[in-house]
């Protein structure tokens, strides 16, 4: 039985107004194909040729005015990533609440550092401002209230000059004055009483659980916006790796290092080669990503910040987006000359390596580093190389059942199953007892993908599991449904 250890919150309940596709036309509401058969489907999608399992959407910046972070251009460059990934309605709607993890690594101190060699600390270290608002107005373009957006980091310094502050000079109050949004440290409580307590899944490599603020546990919508660069532990630093700040630095330190979150790390003080993917991969669990958009317009190289030897500002001119972060990720490593689906990457010392933590999340059934299992597409898809580029499809040359996404998941999940020629299939829910609690599909199945978004509202927490059955096939994976 193959398992999936993904987790997280889901997209919303309100979800249940998504477009109803079915075989190259789209109906809204209730609709569904003939074969399916569950009342708690409330969602389908087809694709008749079938299609790559990931799709991720990239853009160049080169001679463009977005490549200098204007604000209108680097709008309308992520509005046609998401266009790109056939919209974002799937995830986000009217209603929603939003977080919006950013990376603004090491203090405001920093952005006088010499080894940024005159460039801006917002262009070579921290998610731009720019992009930031970006993905903020399409955000309330899609109908979300600017209040029910919650822009979160770990803050180093709050001073009134410092980010957020008063006088910030570096543009993120401005963006937060025209959205009309929230902030929140990630290193406080408030303005809750306190934080929560998040699962990791089943399979955790170090803890059963994370302490996080309230808010993102609250969040319905979960999108992570990372600067681009080499990461001196942890190889990369992307959508992922962001994940990181999420936990307050005063819970996570240990008596011998106080300066960071050294638990994360190694809390014995030893090396964070292997430890530290591995609390990558524990982090994600306790709050998977919605939606990433990687700031890659410029960027590093040598290291995440300027306390790093080998740092030194770099540019990539280009934005990516994705709305599973290991592929997005994935593309996001190629495009700095990085190998995704290595078992290891190179450290910026250029002598050590680390655990690959794509590689690790693929290999427990949470997205893929595959690069034969990804389409790039948008007009940045030449930026990078030995992936399928384009919005090339395949048809399915097997019977697959994905791991189900979000999982865990509140109170919706997407299943995707693949059938290379038409055919009866079913695909039934269990519990772990083996009492079937519903049938999804069952009947004579089109060749192609097939995308069931399954509500578990009316059922309790725990976890439940999803077969698939096709012409001798047999397939099964595990989901856990939090409350």
């Amino acid at each position: 039985m193959n398992s999936s250890d993904q987790t997280g919150g889901g997209p919303p309940d309100a979800s249940r107004r998504r477009f109803v596709q079915m075989i190259g036309r789209a109906t809204a509401g209730l609709v569904m194909a003939p074969y399916i058969r569950g009342g708690s489907v409330f969602g389908y999608r087809h694709t008749l040729d079938g299609s790559l399992p990931f799709k991720v959407a990239i853009t160049g910046t080169s001679n463009t005015p977005a490549d200098t972070y204007d604000p209108a251009s680097v709008k309308a460059k992520v509005q046609y990533l998401f266009e790109q990934l056939g919209g974002i309605s799937d995830i986000v709607t009217a209603g929603a609440k939003v977080v919006i993890k950013i990376n603004l690594t090491g203090g405001s101190g920093n952005a006088s550092s010499q080894m940024l060699k005159g460039v801006p600390i917002t262009e070579a270290m921290w998610t731009h401002p720019a992009v930031l608002q970006a993905v903020g107005q399409l955000l309330i373009d899609a109908g979300v209230k600017g209040s029910d957006i919650t822009i979160v980091d770990s803050l180093w310094d709050t001073g009134s000059t410092a980010p957020f502050g008063a006088n910030d000079a570096f543009g993120y109050t401005a963006v937060v004055k025209a959205l009309g949004c929230n902030v929140i440290d990630l290193n406080n409580a408030a303005p809750y009483a306190s934080f929560a307590s998040l699962s990791t899944g089943s399979s955790p490599f170090h803890s059963s659980s994370l302490t996080m603020n309230q808010i993102l546990k609250d969040a319905t919508v979960y999108i992570s916006i990372p600067k681009l660069k080499q990461h001196a532990e942890a190889g990369l630093t992307s959508a992922l790796k962001n994940q990181v700040g999420t936990v307050p630095k005063s819970l996570y330190t240990i008596p011998s290092n106080t300066s960071r979150r050294q638990a994360l790390h190694n809390p014995t003080g030893g090396a964070s080669n292997a430890y530290l993917p591995q609390s990558i991969c524990d982090l994600n669990a306790a709050r998977p990503v919605h939606i990433a958009v990687i700031d890659a317009i410029k960027n590093s190289r040598g290291g995440e910040g300027v306390w790093i030897p080998t740092f030194v500002p770099s540019a990539s001119h280009a934005l990516l987006a994705g709305k599973e972060p290991v592929s997005t990720d994935s593309i996001g490593a190629v495009l700095i000359g990085l190998n995704p689906q290595a078992s290891t990457l190179p450290l910026p010392d250029g002598t050590s390596t680390c655990t690959n933590y794509l590689d690790l999340m693929h290999s427990r059934g949470t997205g893929s580093n595959q690069l034969a299992d990804i389409s790039v597409v948008g007009d940045g898809a030449g930026l990078v190389t030995g992936v399928q580029n384009g919005a090339t499809v395949r048809q399915p040359d097997a019977y697959m059942l994905l791991p189900n996404y979000p999982n865990p998941f509140n109170p919706s999940t997407r299943i995707t199953f693949f059938m290379p020629r038409a055919g009866n299939a079913t695909v039934r829910v269990y519990s772990l007892t083996g009492e079937e609690i519903q049938t999804l599909v069952h009947g004579e199945v089109p060749a192609g993908r097939h995308e069931l978004y399954w509500s578990a509202d009316n059922l309790a927490s725990g976890v439940y599991v999803c077969r698939m059955e096709a012409q001798g096939f047999s397939a099964a994976i595990r989901m856990m449904h939090v409350k």
